[in-house]
């Protein structure tokens, strides 16, 4: 089996996620900006400061109507089910290609359908995440709205608080772009997962990407993997499915089979290890590579910007491990808990 073309395959598909998740923030932006367009005409129809309580609020119900209608729009502009079964065949396709002696069968249409009914971003469905966005976005305007007229603002300046880049809908626009990011992410995870238990029944690999703006609790995931029943393998920390926050960018690859205990052939991990690579902000890494082995490669001022002054003066002191920063349970340790 060659691990490296199937680690690389879903690397390659994650990689093609992004697009797809940058093309569905796209929409979701478009929709954002036609929401703006209403609640500026609606603000502009009449001077705020000059209504009455009972106007200011015939306003703000009709503010919610329209927000809640939109945000109905952008919860369909992700198709779950689709990625799901889109990630699925593919993955498919490519354990098929790297291991073309293993005869598996996938997950079936029922299955995958299932699946993408019951994913859960962050503990709760997209619908419930797409409707707290919604009621937070109606509130926001509704206090700036009141709070404008009771201090007697001009309309501009109530206008710029709910429409200016760091005003109500420019929150509003960071959100829907976390979640559609996440909702495609953990879908995609949950499908990878559903054809490695049909195909290996070995566990997984978590795959964090190489650069900088990995977080350092993600960090410290890349390389650990965990058996078919979720128990640490070579390690003691829990057992995590990506993605482990908002837009986490880290995959779940099938946990490899060991070429040495495999064929009785010493060396055979090493020198697979040593076949094509891992994308990273360095170029090309050797697909066993490791976040900690890409840390050690990095110059000190790099590692000291990443990680923080304190904890980087630890690490490179040989005080703590990039493990030592987080508990068992993948929290970051605070800098108290790291100098007991």
């Amino acid at each position: 089996m060659n691990e490296t073309e199937l680690a690389d395959a879903i690397i390659r598909n994650a990689v093609e996620l992004h697009s797809l998740s940058a093309n569905k923030e796209a929409r979701a932006e478009t929709i954002l900006r036609e929401l703006e367009t209403e609640l500026r005409a609606l603000m502009s129809s009449r001077e705020l400061s000059a209504t009455n309580k009972r106007e200011i609020e015939a306003i703000i119900k009709q503010a919610h109507e329209a927000i809640a209608g939109k945000y109905v729009n952008i919860a369909g502009v992700v198709d779950m089910e689709g990625v799901v079964q889109h990630v699925a065949e593919r993955t498919v396709a490519a354990i098929e290609s790297a291991v073309p002696s293993l005869t598996f069968t996938a997950p079936s249409i029922e299955t995958l359908r299932s699946l993408a009914k019951s994913v859960l971003i962050d503990g709760a469905p997209s619908a419930a995440w797409w409707a707290k966005q919604s009621d937070d976005t109606a509130f926001r305007f509704a206090t700036i709205v009141r709070k404008g007229r009771l201090n007697n603002e001009t309309n501009e300046q109530i206008v710029r608080k709910v429409v200016g880049e760091d005003g109500v809908m420019g929150l509003s626009h960071r959100n829907a772009r976390t979640l559609v990011h996440s909702s495609v992410m953990t879908a995609a995870n949950q499908a990878r997962l559903a054809v490695y238990g049909k195909a290996f029944r070995n566990g997984f690999r978590w795959l964090a990407t190489l650069d900088s703006h990995t977080c350092l609790q993600c960090s410290v995931l890349d390389g650990k993997e965990w058996d078919q029943d979720g128990k640490p393998v070579g390690h003691d920390l829990l057992m995590q499915i990506p993605p482990r926050h908002w837009s986490c960018r880290c995959v779940a690859s099938p946990r490899p089979i060991s070429f040495n205990e495999k064929y009785g052939v010493t060396g055979a991990d090493e020198a697979m290890a040593r076949v094509g690579g891992r994308p990273s902000s360095s170029g090309e890494q050797k697909s066993g590579t490791a976040f900690n082995d890409f840390l050690k490669r990095q110059s000190p001022g790099w590692i000291k910007e990443w990680m923080g002054e304190k904890r980087a003066q630890m690490y490179l002191a040989g005080k703590l491990t990039l493990t030592d920063l987080v508990t068992k349970g993948g929290r970051e340790k605070t800098l108290a808990e790291l100098m007991q």
